[in-house]
């Protein structure tokens, strides 16, 4: 290999022969990368350090930014990922992505932020990596997944692991998410692998209660607490006529009652005519006789009582 006298040459070299991925610094220096010309390319930044002993080559020019706010999810997931391979890289082999780090790799939502530390799961503690929660735990074959080159627990694992030991609330936003990706039957036979035998009855209950129809995190997490406060069940997303004769499709319908719930999400209004058309839109429902009951990720995280003793108002007026 000729010798490399520029950081930009290192890096240049770097992206040919292992591309823009992370990489051990062990690895260029098999290959006749000295840790000097590292540290030079590092110091540059032509070379990024993601951890110790372990570096990429840097994103060209405005590479990676967000073009917008809505970009930052993606963005979020690329960045967690990248730290998520470095840490892979010192771990042992039958290491696995697993809880908010599966979920991230997976786009399966969750009911906490994204995990600012790397999730792995391992059947031995082994070496502990800086940065990286460890859990102990067998993970099946049957189990177990590709993301992007990066082994993960598969999509009914992970939403089992995001599910265990939670309230109904909390763990319905992976749950549903996960039935309506791969089934019932996928979840209760990765279920049946399970060695939490404490944690069965709970997960049992998710299950059961979970619905692929669920269309939005905060859809499960107002279904959940529906349970937990002993609301009766809804149906999701049915089709109820107004006066005019016009079908409108509702989040909750209680067909009995005459009662309709609706979980506002922002991206319901985008502009002042998506605003125009819902109070059209609600004005024939109450012109037929259904009641309307409202609510948004803000009321339901700030005081949940208050929702769910609103929406039994209106079941028993």
């Amino acid at each position: 290999m000729p010798p490399i006298h520029r950081p930009g040459e290192t890096a240049a070299l770097v992206r040919e022969t292992f591309g823009c991925t992370p990489v051990a610094t062990a690895e260029l220096e098999a290959v006749g990368i000295t840790r000097k010309r590292i540290r030079s390319a590092v110091a540059s930044g032509t070379l990024i350090r993601v951890r110790r002993g372990v570096v990429r080559v840097a994103d060209d020019e405005g590479a990676g930014r967000p073009s917008s706010p809505h970009d930052a999810s993606p963005v979020v997931r690329a960045e967690h990922l990248q730290r998520a391979q470095a840490a892979l890289l010192a771990l042992a082999d039958d290491s696995v992505l697993s809880h908010g780090s599966a979920a991230l790799a997976h786009g399966l939502p969750t009911f906490d932020r994204p995990p600012s530390n790397v999730w792995v799961s391992a059947p031995r503690h082994g070496r502990v990596v800086a940065g990286t929660h460890r859990r102990l735990a067998t993970v099946a074959d049957r189990d177990r997944t590709l993301v992007d080159g990066l082994p993960c627990t598969s999509v009914a694992r992970t939403a089992l692991d995001l599910a265990r030991r939670r309230p109904l609330h909390q763990s319905l936003v992976a749950i549903d998410a996960a039935l309506s990706r791969v089934g019932a039957k996928e979840l209760r036979a990765t279920m049946s692998r399970l060695e939490w035998v404490y944690d069965l009855p709970l997960l049992s209950l998710a299950v059961n209660s979970g619905d692929p129809l669920s269309e939005s995190p905060l859809e499960s997490m107002s279904r959940g607490w529906m349970t937990e406060c002993g609301v009766p069940r809804p149906h999701l997303q049915r089709w109820v006529e107004g006066a005019s004769g016009r079908r409108y499709r509702v989040d909750f319908s209680w067909p009995d009652q005459k009662v309709i719930g609706e979980a506002d999400g922002m991206s319901k209004y985008a502009g002042i005519d998506d605003v125009r058309k819902e109070k059209l839109r609600e004005d024939d429902l109450r012109r037929a006789g259904w009641a309307i009951v409202r609510w948004t990720y803000q009321e339901l995280m700030a005081d949940p009582m208050a929702v769910m003793l609103r929406i039994q108002r209106a079941l028993s007026a």
